[in-house]
Protein backbone atom coordinates (compact mmCIF):
# COMPACT_ATOMS: atom_id res chain seq x y z
CA UNK A 1 0.00 0.00 0.00
CA UNK A 2 1.38 3.65 -0.93
CA UNK A 3 1.19 6.22 1.33
CA UNK A 4 -1.36 8.98 1.00
CA UNK A 5 -0.49 12.19 -1.00
CA UNK A 6 -1.06 15.22 -0.10
CA UNK A 7 -2.24 15.96 -3.51
CA UNK A 8 -4.89 13.43 -2.97
CA UNK A 9 -5.91 14.93 0.13
CA UNK A 10 -5.95 18.27 -1.21
CA UNK A 11 -8.23 17.37 -4.50
CA UNK A 12 -10.94 15.39 -2.43
CA UNK A 13 -11.14 18.37 0.13
CA UNK A 14 -11.45 20.34 -3.11
CA UNK A 15 -13.90 18.66 -5.01
CA UNK A 16 -16.30 17.83 -2.04
CA UNK A 17 -15.93 21.40 -1.06
CA UNK A 18 -17.35 22.60 -4.91
CA UNK A 19 -20.10 19.90 -4.70
CA UNK A 20 -21.11 20.91 -1.15
CA UNK A 21 -21.39 24.38 -1.73
CA UNK A 22 -23.14 23.85 -5.03
CA UNK A 23 -25.83 21.90 -3.35
CA UNK A 24 -26.11 23.64 -0.51
CA UNK A 25 -26.36 26.71 -2.38
CA UNK A 26 -29.14 25.47 -4.63
CA UNK A 27 -31.17 24.25 -1.41
CA UNK A 28 -30.75 27.52 -0.10
CA UNK A 29 -32.23 29.24 -3.40
CA UNK A 30 -35.12 27.40 -3.21
CA UNK A 31 -35.96 28.36 0.19
CA UNK A 32 -34.66 25.58 2.37
CA UNK A 33 -33.64 25.80 5.68
CA UNK A 34 -29.65 25.42 5.49
CA UNK A 35 -28.31 21.50 6.78
CA UNK A 36 -27.70 22.18 10.49
CA UNK A 37 -23.95 21.02 11.85
CA UNK A 38 -24.26 20.49 15.30
CA UNK A 39 -21.79 21.13 17.74
CA UNK A 40 -21.77 17.40 18.18
CA UNK A 41 -20.67 16.72 14.99
CA UNK A 42 -16.78 17.91 16.00
CA UNK A 43 -16.83 14.49 18.64
CA UNK A 44 -17.07 11.80 15.98
CA UNK A 45 -13.78 13.12 14.34
CA UNK A 46 -12.35 13.64 17.71
CA UNK A 47 -12.68 9.94 19.43
CA UNK A 48 -11.64 9.13 15.74
CA UNK A 49 -8.15 11.12 16.17
CA UNK A 50 -7.86 9.68 19.73
CA UNK A 51 -8.59 5.86 18.94
CA UNK A 52 -6.38 6.46 15.72
CA UNK A 53 -3.43 7.70 17.64
CA UNK A 54 -3.68 4.92 20.43
CA UNK A 55 -3.70 2.14 17.66
CA UNK A 56 -1.04 4.11 15.88
CA UNK A 57 1.51 3.73 19.04
CA UNK A 58 0.91 0.49 19.23
CA UNK A 59 2.16 -0.18 16.12
CA UNK A 60 4.98 1.81 16.30
CA UNK A 61 6.13 -0.14 19.63
CA UNK A 62 5.44 -3.60 17.72
CA UNK A 63 7.76 -1.99 14.54
CA UNK A 64 10.54 -0.76 17.34
CA UNK A 65 9.62 -4.63 18.83
CA UNK A 66 8.98 -3.25 21.89
CA UNK A 67 6.34 -5.05 24.09
CA UNK A 68 2.66 -4.40 22.74
CA UNK A 69 -0.61 -5.45 22.55
CA UNK A 70 -0.63 -5.09 18.63
CA UNK A 71 -0.25 -8.09 16.34
CA UNK A 72 0.98 -7.97 12.84
CA UNK A 73 -2.27 -8.04 11.34
CA UNK A 74 -3.72 -5.91 13.62
CA UNK A 75 -0.90 -3.42 12.66
CA UNK A 76 -1.83 -3.67 8.78
CA UNK A 77 -5.52 -3.21 9.62
CA UNK A 78 -3.93 0.40 11.71
CA UNK A 79 -2.39 1.14 8.51
CA UNK A 80 -5.90 0.68 6.83
CA UNK A 81 -7.58 2.61 8.85
CA UNK A 82 -5.34 5.79 8.90
CA UNK A 83 -5.48 5.62 5.29
CA UNK A 84 -9.66 5.83 5.29
CA UNK A 85 -9.39 8.17 7.56
CA UNK A 86 -7.00 10.83 5.81
CA UNK A 87 -9.47 10.14 3.08
CA UNK A 88 -12.75 10.71 4.85
CA UNK A 89 -11.45 13.47 7.08
CA UNK A 90 -10.41 15.30 3.88
CA UNK A 91 -13.77 15.13 2.13
CA UNK A 92 -15.20 16.75 6.01
CA UNK A 93 -12.81 19.32 5.60
CA UNK A 94 -14.54 19.87 2.12
CA UNK A 95 -17.95 19.44 3.69
CA UNK A 96 -17.42 21.41 6.63
CA UNK A 97 -15.00 24.17 5.36
CA UNK A 98 -18.50 24.73 2.84
CA UNK A 99 -21.04 24.52 5.23
CA UNK A 100 -18.44 28.32 7.24
CA UNK A 101 -18.19 29.60 3.96
CA UNK A 102 -22.51 29.75 3.45
CA UNK A 103 -22.70 31.26 7.15
CA UNK A 104 -19.99 33.67 6.49
CA UNK A 105 -22.08 36.42 5.03
CA UNK A 106 -24.83 36.79 7.57
CA UNK A 107 -23.02 36.42 10.62
CA UNK A 108 -25.38 39.02 12.91
CA UNK A 109 -28.51 36.88 13.01
CA UNK A 110 -28.11 34.09 15.87
CA UNK A 111 -28.56 30.69 13.58
CA UNK A 112 -25.72 31.45 11.25
CA UNK A 113 -23.31 32.61 13.80
CA UNK A 114 -23.81 28.98 15.48
CA UNK A 115 -23.49 27.41 12.56
CA UNK A 116 -20.13 29.57 11.81
CA UNK A 117 -18.65 28.24 15.25
CA UNK A 118 -20.23 24.29 14.82
CA UNK A 119 -18.97 24.09 11.26
CA UNK A 120 -15.48 26.18 12.11
CA UNK A 121 -14.84 23.45 15.05
CA UNK A 122 -15.75 20.47 13.23
CA UNK A 123 -13.95 21.87 10.36
CA UNK A 124 -10.39 22.09 12.90
CA UNK A 125 -11.29 18.91 14.44
CA UNK A 126 -11.11 17.18 10.69
CA UNK A 127 -8.40 18.84 9.74
CA UNK A 128 -6.54 17.29 13.10
CA UNK A 129 -7.94 14.05 12.04
CA UNK A 130 -6.20 13.91 8.43
CA UNK A 131 -3.23 15.33 10.52
CA UNK A 132 -3.18 12.20 12.62
CA UNK A 133 -4.20 9.81 10.03
CA UNK A 134 -1.07 10.75 8.49
CA UNK A 135 0.89 10.81 11.49
CA UNK A 136 0.39 7.47 12.47
CA UNK A 137 0.70 6.23 8.44
CA UNK A 138 4.10 7.74 8.94
CA UNK A 139 4.87 5.61 11.87
CA UNK A 140 3.84 2.64 10.59
CA UNK A 141 6.14 2.19 8.01
CA UNK A 142 8.53 -0.92 8.06
CA UNK A 143 12.35 0.21 8.18
CA UNK A 144 13.93 -2.21 4.99
CA UNK A 145 15.57 -5.35 5.91
CA UNK A 146 19.52 -5.25 5.74
CA UNK A 147 19.35 -8.53 3.31
CA UNK A 148 16.98 -6.52 1.09
CA UNK A 149 19.34 -6.52 -2.30
CA UNK A 150 16.84 -3.64 -3.91
CA UNK A 151 17.21 -1.28 -1.26
CA UNK A 152 19.93 1.38 -1.73
CA UNK A 153 21.25 0.54 1.80
CA UNK A 154 20.94 -3.62 1.11
CA UNK A 155 24.11 -5.75 0.03
CA UNK A 156 24.63 -4.79 -2.68
CA UNK A 157 25.09 -1.05 -2.25
CA UNK A 158 28.13 -1.86 -0.05
CA UNK A 159 29.12 -4.79 -2.69
CA UNK A 160 28.28 -3.40 -5.98
CA UNK A 161 29.75 -5.91 -8.12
Amino acid sequence: MTRTSARSLVLIAGGVLVLALLVLSGLDGRGYLPVPVPLASALGPALLSLLLLWLGRGVRRLIRREHTFMTPLGAARVVALAKACALVGSALVGYFGAQLLLTLDNLGAPLPRAQAWAAGLALVVSLVLVGVALVVEWWCRVPPEDDDPDHPRGPRAANPA
